[in-house]
């Protein structure tokens, strides 16, 4: 009887130092809002494939990661975060948040992220043909 209180115990340890853990991770992520966008039709983005509609977008750090964190607006659950498969640097002077948007076989897929007030654009691949 006493090990598997211990093991309750260690459980109920495990996941409250789980949930600190990622505490900080994401109210930084609330707070390194990079840009809001609507999509009007369907868009692959990355592996993710988001519907149409609002989202915004955000970071824990552009300069250091190439990942983003993309919600669906009023659906803070609702969130993809997206690998991008390369990076460069662009003129911080810029100062906008640009997606760009391109079509292969037919499906709208995200080809570039450029973030000017961060000096970042992140590049996406296209989706690959169905067969």
């Amino acid at each position: 009887m006493k090990a598997k209180s211990i093991r309750s115990f260690l459980q109920v340890l495990f996941f409250v130092a789980l949930a600190l853990a990622l505490a900080p991770r994401a109210a930084s992520a609330l707070d390194n809002q990079v840009g809001k966008f609507t999509l009007p039709f369907e868009v692959h983005w990355g592996g993710a494939v988001l519907p149409a509609g609002s989202y915004r977008i955000s970071a824990d750090s552009l300069n250091s990661a190439t990942l983003v964190n993309v919600y669906k607006e009023n659906s803070p659950s609702a969130g993809f975060l997206i690998p991008a498969i390369g990076w460069d640097s662009t003129p911080a002077s810029y100062g906008k948040v640009q997606l760009v948007i391109d079509h292969k076989n037919g499906e709208a897929y995200v080809k570039e992220l450029k973030v000017g007030s961060e000096g970042v654009a992140l590049y996406y691949a296209a989706p690959k043909l169905k067969k």
